[in-house]
């Protein structure tokens, strides 16, 4: 029995949506892609969501349950076929331009270079203080200082070379 028009355009969009799902990489996600009033399905991977479309378009077509109930679930259905295509499109776009998520090494980079430049501007405090200091023991305090300083500051830059950021020291 042929399919009435509306039917035979729902299983073509289908079908265009399962081929682009299949050509697309399709890297499961950390949380599921969409609201749940929208899909059941927790899955994170494209293909769940297009089984949960499929098994709403074989309950739709096999025509069963009341006239508002189909409605309903035509509705929904065109919305879920809508919101698979927008994902499919902008995952091509995500796949470009994302970075990974997850660099504890940038993160310690900044984390570093936040250090030095704090130790870098403390070390010139004291020693504008070391040259303006009028007694011995004031000079003397700011001299362990400004040592303890230039040690904190050479192992910062040590950690930042072994991240690969700064050349080798002469």
């Amino acid at each position: 029995m042929p399919l009435p028009p509306a039917h035979q355009r729902l299983h073509a969009a289908l079908e265009r949506l399962r081929q682009f799902i299949q050509q697309q990489p399709d890297g499961a996600c950390r949380q599921p892609r969409f609201d749940t009033q929208l899909f059941r399905c927790k899955g994170t991977r494209l293909a769940d969501y297009l089984r949960e479309v499929e098994q709403n378009v074989a309950q739709l077509t096999a025509g069963d349950g009341d006239n508002t109930r189909q409605q309903w679930l035509a509705g929904k259905v065109v919305d879920q076929i809508a919101a698979l295509q927008r994902e499919c499109q902008s995952q091509q776009l995500r796949v470009a331009r994302e970075r990974p998520r997850h660099q504890p090494n940038q993160q310690k980079r900044e984390e570093y270079q936040g250090y030095e430049t704090r130790l870098v501007a403390m070390l010139q405090q004291r020693e504008h203080a070391l040259a303006r200091a009028e007694t011995l023991s004031v000079q003397q305090q700011l001299i362990r200082e400004v040592e303890q300083l230039q040690a904190r500051l050479a192992r910062c830059r040590a950690a930042l070379y072994k991240l690969d950021l700064l050349p080798p020291a002469p």
